[in-house]
């Protein structure tokens, strides 16, 4: 991390990053730092103090003391570390690194709430990978923690530091009843946030209380165990999941009907195809492109005939001024989003198969990888190649992806027509 001489004009002319943030430390004033993220710039502290528990003997504090220009100046940051003397009072105020060293919990948390902290961490916290948060996904986990600890959100920081493992493992194993992979979740969650405030406020929360959970002589948490569910076609067995799976469908209304099909035909992940506008479809050069997924990427891919032909069918039946390629069946429910959803206990009540939405992705993935066509797969499923090669020498576009696209597609309405074509019928899909 580079090491400058920051001044007001130095800072000014410091570009954002494109990923991740840079950190710059000021030769004038020891420990602090100016993190440049993609849009703000953040005055930070970092010290190591003496830490008996540590092999080293000290542990590194990592304290923010606001963003430049809307929070504080350059000069300011520099009276926070140092001390300085209040203009109005013309009492001394102590500097952070003092604050810290002298370890003045009231200074860095004492008051904090635990509901303060989780607020904070969705506001001042990226991913690990330096980009932003999903604002839905920020907002469910932020739900999460506030629904299972809601009785403990009003305690202070010096409270929850004080919590006893017994307590812990009481409150783990009563979540644990209404479901131990949710229940892990929230602890997991939870966990980040107070090893966040363990770094903010290193003067009060001094211990991550749910460490124990994860402790090797403490076994409670079920592993998370690898999804395998996805359509099986075994001829042998006489087995189809990929008839009973559309058999299944005949009773659907038409419109979740083909938001299934399309999930299945593409590999999109359950809310990009159920959230998915006519803006983002290109009809003409069968296409479509998908801003800000999941992992932050652009989905920019082609369709195969199967996907085009249920394009073309929810085109015909769009109303004027719907903006989704699949609208809500219901649109007068306060509610309603305005797309339709798809829900995983539903698929298993009509088809009888144990299948989850994310399956029929899987299922996608797994047609590909047989017809030994890996690395398009992950293209066109948008998985990230974070290979050297990947990153900085493949320049293959969505044309190259194309004959894969439509041989997935092939391969999946060949099953479905398996043995029973006289039944099973997708003309619609032969029509594109």
């Amino acid at each position: 991390m580079p090491k400058v001489k920051l001044t007001k004009t130095k800072i000014d002319s410091l570009k954002f990053s494109s990923t991740g943030r840079e950190v710059y430390w000021d030769t004038d004033t020891k420990g602090l730092g100016l993190a440049v993220g993609m849009k703000t710039k953040t005055f930070i502290l970092q010290m190591d103090v003496k830490d008996s528990s540590k092999k080293s003997g000290y542990r590194t504090v990592k304290k923010t003391l606001g963003r430049f220009g809307d929070d504080i100046t350059l000069e300011q940051a520099r009276d926070m570390i140092r001390g300085h003397i209040d203009k109005e009072t013309g009492e001394a105020v102590l500097g952070e690194r003092i604050k810290i060293k002298l370890g003045d919990v009231s200074s860095v948390g004492d008051d904090v709430t635990l509901q303060a902290l989780v607020t904070s961490y969705f506001k001042e916290t990226k991913r690990r990978d330096g980009k932003d948060r999903k604002a839905d996904s920020a907002a469910y986990y932020k739900n999460l923690i506030e629904r299972h600890y809601a009785g403990w959100l009003d305690m202070t920081l010096k409270e929850v530091n004080d919590l006893t493992p017994d307590v812990i493992m009481e409150k783990f194993q009563q979540l644990a009843t209404g479901g131990p992979l949710t229940a892990r979740n929230g602890v997991v969650m939870l966990s980040a946030v107070l090893n966040y405030g363990m770094a903010k406020y290193p003067g009060t929360l001094k211990s991550n209380p749910m460490a124990i959970l994860t402790s090797r002589h403490v076994n409670v948490m079920p592993k998370i165990e690898p999804r395998h569910d996805s359509l099986i076609f075994d001829a042998e067995k006489r087995r189809n999941d990929y008839q009973a799976f559309y058999q299944g469908l005949q009773s659907e209304p038409e419109v979740r009907r083909d938001l299934f099909l399309f999930t299945l035909f593409t590999g999109m992940r359950k809310q990009e195809s159920a959230t998915l506008q006519w803006l983002h479809v290109d009809l003409e050069h069968k296409e479509l492109h998908v801003k800000d997924t999941k992992n932050r990427a652009d989905l920019h891919i082609p369709l195969n005939r199967q996907a085009m032909a249920i394009l073309h069918r929810r085109k015909e039946h769009s109303a004027d001024g719907v903006a989704w390629v699949f609208p809500a069946l219901i649109t007068r429910k306060p509610d309603v989003e305005g797309h339709t959803n798809m829900m995983a206990s539903h698929l298993r009540k009509i088809t009888g198969l144990k299948i989850t939405i994310h399956g029929l992705r899987r299922t996608f993935i797994t047609v590909g990888r047989k017809l030994k066509r890996y690395e398009d797969t992950d293209r066109l499923t948008n998985h990230v190649d974070s290979s050297m090669a990947g990153k900085h020498y493949d320049e293959t576009d969505i044309e190259d992806l194309r004959e894969t696209c439509q041989m997935i597609g092939n391969e999946i309405e060949r099953r479905m027509l398996a043995e029973t074509a006289k039944v099973i019928q997708i003309g619609s899909a032969k029509a594109a």
